[in-house]
């Protein structure tokens, strides 16, 4: 991604140096932005009246962000008259987005937005193509701010995605007529619905016929302040909505996934009841003591890149705000990845020759900045991710389900699943604990994802995974994460996690001597035999099963009545959090925020269509 260069004008607004127009009025933008986009928009009126739980708004030019803070502010202020409509979603998209620098830079010139202001410098995202959702106030408030081209990636918006009301912003058509095309309007038509209405500042005639050939109309109305008009539309003609949502959702595991699926649903309001087979959450693959959260990157920022990206920016998100809440054992103290082969270090290579290297996701570190950031010495240059880091993913399993209790989701443990039969409008599940009814179902077992249903069964893999745990004196300094062909963690609790092992043939968790030493062997074989890892004593070791396909993408679809969601291989904490929000979001009509191409390479009928 490109970013905006600007330069303030004497009266201290930025200009862009790029198009050579001002990102908002010099004297009484915030008012401007009120009239123009939430009062010709019939803001907040309309949200009283809502029918829906909630409200999606689409803006085409984030800038500052100004028209998201002040929509947000009057949101707020709703919300504390009344509670019809729940949740705002706010959908922008942007070029060339401003730096965070240049975005608090700007935006202090609305002292009154300055909380605002903090909220969304926190959680904005790093400059990297594509969708980036944050969520504000308690998820009552939800940006996605969609990084490129408006018309490049509104084709790619998914048709669920209906618009309540846009906000045709950007710069003056004569300025920018790359974005002000029929394309646009063709699109923003197609993500409408009857009820959809549209405003912006300017009254270009090409603008109010290209809205109109699109299935808008459009009229000119009275403009802000000097300005004299301004155009209008609504999209009457568009089709009507048609949502039906499930009355409940039952999820059978307690893993990652299972865990994380029935927060995002319970945050949007859906009755949940949570299935488990074993005595307690987090029994499965998801009970190591430590788990790596960072992105997985290839050579090239293709989908498997775009994706992980997004989805570790979201999980940082959400563990920031969460962990601490359920007081989960976490430290962000960065993962290092080392070039400890020739593969790896061609592959190294083309990444930091991609854009997205200048993103700050990650720095390209030589052996001597490698061994200052571990505390400890070694062999090869890498990539060291800051903001990357650990949790403990037993411990993230195990608090959150006892918050999603406290919060009215029913947990049944010790409950195995046995045969789940589809009916038209419900599925029926034969259970150790008897016959149970359910709108909808959702799958998140792990590495038993294909054990039921076998005539829709897909090529999952199960792959057996043993992580040693020891203790040392010697590796005590260690202050990060350092993957290599394996990877080995900091301190938790005077223990340090090793591993993993990498077993296709074995079909069982049983903890194996032969399989310690194997990471014991692989540390000694690729750092070199470090003099700090001669002490090293193991106290305990702990074996799963991953669940993994042959793309390596993670699984979410749709049969019917029912989901299934895994396939996440060593890779649950980062993929979990953003999926299950798609979940929840494909479940209940909300905006989805990922590309249609996104979706397509997570869906479970890519591999049910190759089968039919």
């Amino acid at each position: 991604m490109q970013q905006a260069q600007v330069h303030y004008n004497d009266a201290g607004t930025p200009v862009s140096d790029l198009f050579g127009d001002i990102y908002f009025s010099d004297i009484g933008g915030l008012d401007e932005t009120d009239y123009v986009f939430l009062h010709k928009n019939q803001l907040p009126e309309r949200w009283f009246t809502h029918p829906r739980a909630f409200f999606h708004i689409a803006e085409t030019g984030f800038g500052t962000g100004l028209n998201f803070l002040l929509t947000w502010l009057r949101f707020r202020q709703y919300k504390t008259q009344a509670k019809s409509c729940q949740r705002l979603y706010f959908s922008s998209f942007e070029k060339y987005p401003f730096s965070k620098a240049d975005l608090i830079k700007a935006l202090a010139a609305w002292p009154q937005l300055a909380e605002l202001t903090v909220l969304l410098a926190e959680s904005y995202p790093l400059a990297l193509p594509g969708p980036h959702r944050m969520t504000f106030d308690g998820s009552s408030v939800v940006l996605d701010l969609w990084l490129g081209d408006v018309n490049e990636l509104l084709p790619q918006v998914p048709e669920q995605n209906k618009v309540d009301a846009w906000f045709l912003d950007g710069f003056a058509p004569s300025k920018n007529p790359d974005m002000w095309q029929q394309n646009l309007f063709n699109q923003m038509f197609r993500l409408s619905h009857s009820g959809t209405t549209a405003s912006t500042f300017t009254c270009a005639g090409f603008v109010r016929r290209g809205l109109n050939d699109a299935g808008f109309s459009a009229k000119k109305t009275k403009g802000h302040g000097q300005k004299r008009e301004m155009l209008i539309a609504s999209a009457e003609n568009a089709a009507e909505l048609n949502v039906h949502l499930p009355s409940d959702v039952t999820i059978v595991g307690a893993g990652v996934a299972g865990i994380n699926a029935a927060f995002a649903l319970r945050q949007k309001g859906v009755k949940v009841q949570l299935l488990c087979a074993d005595a307690e959450a987090g029994l499965g693959a998801s009970h190591n003591r430590q788990g790596a959260v960072y992105p997985n990157l290839h050579a090239t920022y293709d989908l498997m890149s775009s994706l992980s990206c997004q989805s570790f920016l979201y999980a940082r998100q959400f563990y920031a705000l969460w962990l601490e809440k359920l007081a989960v054992s976490a430290d962000w103290c960065g993962v290092l990845t080392l070039a400890c082969n020739d593969n790896l270090v061609k592959r190294q290579h083309k990444i930091k020759q991609q854009p997205f290297a200048l993103s700050g996701l990650f720095s390209a570190v030589t052996q001597e900045q490698a061994c200052e950031i571990a505390g400890l010495p070694l062999p090869y240059d890498g990539l060291f991710f800051p903001t990357a880091g650990w949790l403990c993913p037993q411990e993230y399993c195990q608090q959150l389900a006892q918050w999603l209790g406290s919060q009215g989701v029913h947990i049944s443990y010790n409950t195995q699943v046995h045969e789940i039969t589809q009916h038209e409008q419900h599925c029926m599940l034969e259970t150790s604990a008897g016959t149970l009814q359910a709108t909808t179902v959702v799958l998140a077992t792990g590495a038993a994802l294909n054990s039921l249903n076998h005539q829709e069964s897909f090529p999952l893999r199960q792959i057996r995974g043993q992580v040693s745990h020891l203790q040392s004196q010697t590796m005590a300094p260690l202050k990060t994460v350092v993957c290599h062909q394996g990877y080995i963690t900091p301190a938790h609790q005077q223990l340090h996690c090793v591993g993993a092992t990498f077993d296709r043939s074995s079909g069982h968790n049983q903890v194996l001597a032969d399989d310690d030493q194997q990471n014991l062997d692989l540390v000694n074989k690729t750092l070199n035999r470090p003099d700090w890892f001669v002490d090293v004593q193991l106290m305990s070791a702990k074996a799963g099963l991953r669940a993994t396909v042959p793309d390596h993408m993670p699984v979410l679809g749709q049969q019917n009545q029912l989901w299934r969601f895994g396939a996440l291989g060593a890779r649950g904490l980062t993929w979990a959090p953003l999926l299950a929000e798609i979940l929840a979001c494909a479940l209940t009509k909300e905006p989805l925020p990922l590309t249609i191409q996104q979706l397509d390479s997570v869906d479970i009928q890519r591999y049910l269509r190759l089968k039919a």
